[in-house]
């Protein structure tokens, strides 16, 4: 051993350089946003909203500034939007189609919902229903010209009495389900909950299920269970209206006042501090698929179908935007266009110190990563030191004392670099300078710098960096190769992600050749449907290589159409099978866990036809209830003199009687599948190819679409846990609001002992009777 392998390695430069990484997910580092803010859904930067062109949180539609949707506005599971319009009571729904908001028939039973409604506010929808709240406290009720004074009193005092409350309507049919109201209790005792008889103004659901109702005249929030049970309310609002739930179960109200606020609580009622603006809490709330206006319209256009005569539109001219609808449903023609400007003119971000752990690092570029539309402008600055400053400090830093002052007015392919003219030091302050012309805002997705400066120069002479101004010239100008030969040696140092499955392109050319994921495939012989998604193709070409030595077996096909319908069992277990994930590291004295079994197991999926013989063989066969004695009705052969008929019996060639059996069922199969899987051509088509590439040889198959329906002899048999036609306990009392459909069981009441089974008003219908 030598000296020199007792001291340390001498530090050589890194090839490529390292870089710092700024954008929405990973964090921006910011120091300061002056008139700049994070966009909803990637969270770039750009200049923000001018005043008065975003709603505020306090807004009077209850979409908080945006954040969701206006209250009387729900999203359907399938992406249907319903609208229930305060003026006339109806509900509507928005047909892309026609581009559109039309009246839904019959809701709420007979009648429509102006029967069954009197002031409603807030709806939603939450497991296939629908939940509108009514306060009951104004609006027309329907009268009938034929009704008597007291008949008017008693109608209006019953709607006075049972309209506070939340209706519940199935979105099949949208027929009447119930109605939730605290109960009795919650008014009386020496301590009672509620003080005033309830209004619901508002609704929200948590990712559990339970709803959350503002009441506002007893200043609480009610919340009830999945079911309808209510569970308590939680006091000291105030006037408290509308309400909405964050991705992470956390509830902001608006309680109303001068001015208005917006408050945070948790499950528990407990505040949770100062919401923020509406950018902040972008990230926060699911993402729209529409827009909402600061006068709260609906921009509905980019859902609505393309017509044929906008395609002769001359794109030079500026044309009505489509599809803008206020909140009554109705279309607005001709939107008004905000004369003043949409964003700030100028704003600035400042990051904080971003540190390389290198002394006097010579930082190299900048390349920025957006949109910069055609007005739009960013600028970059950058400064350098070898100590760190506070923030403070390089705020108050002269505008003389930042370098680089690169401005990108046009990026190519989305990208735009610079070099860094800050000179070295540990630490670097980078300072992004957005300008536009108050109609279009710059949009930057991410900033990567690069450290250190690696350039060609160290090959040349040293002369070539005798001095700062040459040395600077000189990597600067050897900087337009440095670019385009480390962009070569990326590919070639990222190479590996061309054969991983889940890394490898998934772009076809414009040339129309296969993509790079499905050459991959064609390696190993793995054919990749095309209807397939690209997810699915990926995880099927991933998994290939597990059942290679089973295909052209049952259980290989078995496994192919468990990875095509997402059916992986390590996919789907259920997370207690398996053991705690622990939040720090076991001790090294204690034993791994073990990998529990999955206690789901995937179905089957194919049934093979041999398996439902049941037949007796000589010697081996015992008569009992399952036992068949094969004959003519296996084939149904013509046989002479035993009385062939036209239209029944089968003329076969095949003269084989004894082995007729066999051949029909030995090479049959069928494959049950959700019914989910055929609802479109492209996946019923994706799945048909899998069977026709991957079934064994010499066989047929037939596919059978489960859905999830009750039928016997079909899906479903009849055994010692089946239920068959239980019916509610009170029935249903016609008298209370609720209308006769398709749902409604009528039965005899509880207390009736003998007499009639149905009560209608103040008649009763007998087994004399007639309706007509």
């Amino acid at each position: 051993m030598s000296l020199s392998d007792l001291l340390p390695p001498i530090p050589r430069p890194p090839h490529d350089p390292e870089s710092w990484l700024l954008n929405g997910r990973v964090g921006w580092q910011e120091a300061v946003l002056q008139n700049v803010v994070r966009l909803p859904g990637d969270r770039s930067l750009a200049l923000a909203p001018a005043p008065g062109t975003v709603p505020p949180l306090t807004d009077s539609g209850g979409s908080f500034g945006g954040l969701t949707l206006p209250a009387n506005v729900a999203l359907g599971p399938d992406g249907s939007i319903y609208l229930l319009d305060p003026a006339s009571l109806q509900l509507k729904r928005f047909d892309p189609c026609e581009c559109r908001f039309d009246l839904v028939p019959c809701f709420g039973g007979e009648g429509g919902g102006p029967r069954q409604l009197r002031n409603p506010h807030g709806i939603a929808l939450c497991a296939g229903n629908l939940f509108v709240c009514d306060t009951g406290l104004s609006g027309s009720t329907v009268t009938d010209p034929c009704d008597t004074p007291e008949l008017k009193q008693r109608r209006d005092e019953r709607v006075r009495r049972e309209n506070h409350r939340v209706s519940v309507f199935s979105l099949h049919g949208f027929l009447t389900r119930g109605h939730w109201a605290p109960p009795a209790s919650a008014y009386q005792g020496p301590q009672p909950a509620l003080a005033n008889l309830w209004e619901p103004w508002d609704i929200a659901f948590d990712g559990r299920g339970h709803a959350y109702v503002t009441d506002p005249a007893n200043g609480c929030i009610h919340r009830f269970s999945p079911r309808g049970a209510w569970l308590g309310c939680l006091p000291g609002f105030g006037r408290v209206t509308w309400i909405a739930v964050d991705c992470q179960d956390r509830i902001y109200v608006v309680v109303e006042g001068a001015p208005s606020i917006v408050r945070v609580i948790d499950a528990e009622g407990r505040d949770l501090g100062a919401p923020g603006s509406a950018a902040d809490l972008a990230p926060l709330f699911p993402r729209l698929p529409f827009t909402v206006d600061a006068a709260g319209n609906l921009h509905l256009g980019a859902l609505c179908v393309p017509r044929p005569e906008d395609a002769c539109v001359d794109p030079r001219k500026p044309a009505p935007e489509r599809g803008v609808f206020d909140l009554h449903g109705n279309p607005i023609a001709n939107p008004a266009q905000p004369s003043s400007a949409l964003y700030q003119k100028a704003g600035s971000y400042i990051s904080r110190a971003l540190d390389s752990e290198t002394y006097r690092c010579q930082w190299h570029r900048v390349v920025l990563t957006g949109a910069l539309p055609d007005g739009a402008r960013v600028t970059v600055l950058t400064y350098t030191s070898e100590a760190l400053l506070e923030d403070g400090q390089v705020q108050a830093l002269p505008d003389e004392a930042w370098e680089t002052r690169q401005t990108a007015h046009a990026l190519e392919q989305g990208q735009w670099d610079c070099l860094v003219r800050s000179g070295g030091g540990r630490y670097l302050w980078l300072r992004l300078e957005l300008a536009g012309s108050g109609k279009v805002t710059p949009r930057v997705e991410s900033v990567k710098l690069e450290f250190p400066r690696i350039s060609l120069r160290r090959y040349l002479p040293a002369v070539f960096g005798a001095e700062p101004t040459s040395a600077d010239f000189t990597d600067r100008f050897l900087s337009l190769f440095d670019t385009t030969l480390r962009s070569v040696e990326g590919e070639v140092d990222h190479l590996a992600r061309y054969f991983d499955p889940l890394s490898a392109p998934a772009t076809r050319a414009a040339s129309g050749s296969l993509d790079f994921l499905t050459w991959l495939g064609t390696w190993i012989g793995v054919a990749l449907d095309r209807h397939w998604p690209e997810a699915r193709r990926r995880a099927f070409l991933k998994n290939a290589g597990k059942i290679y030595s089973l295909r052209g077996t049952r259980e290989g096909l078995r496994r192919q159409l468990l990875l095509v319908l997402n059916l992986d069992p390590e996919r789907c277990c259920c997370p207690g099978d398996q053991p705690k994930r622990r939040c720090c590291p076991p001790p090294l004295n204690c034993a791994p866990e073990e990998k529990r079994p999955c206690a789901w197991q995937p179905p089957p999926l194919i049934l093979e036809h041999y398996q439902l013989r049941r037949w007796m063989f000589l010697g081996a066969g015992r008569l009992g209830d399952q036992a068949m004695l094969w004959g003519q009705r296996i084939v149904n052969r013509s046989q002479l003199g035993e009385g062939a008929q036209v239209g029944h019996s089968q003329l076969i060639t095949t003269q084989d009687p004894y082995r007729d059996p066999f051949h029909v069922y030995a090479h049959k199969f069928t494959v049950f599948v959700p019914a989910a899987c055929g609802s479109t051509d492209q996946g019923r088509k994706g799945l048909e190819n899998l069977l026709k590439a991957e079934s064994p040889a010499h066989t047929a198959y037939q596919i059978r679409y489960v859905e999830p329906r009750f039928r016997i002899g079909f899906q479903s048999t009849i055994g010692l846990d089946a239920v068959i036609g239980r019916l509610p306990e009170g029935g249903v009392r016609l008298d209370g609001g609720t209308p006769l459909g398709q749902d409604s069981v009528l039965t005899r009441p509880p207390q009736a002992q003998g007499g009639p089974s149905l009560q209608v008003g103040e008649s009763r219908l007998g087994t004399t009777s007639r309706l007509d």
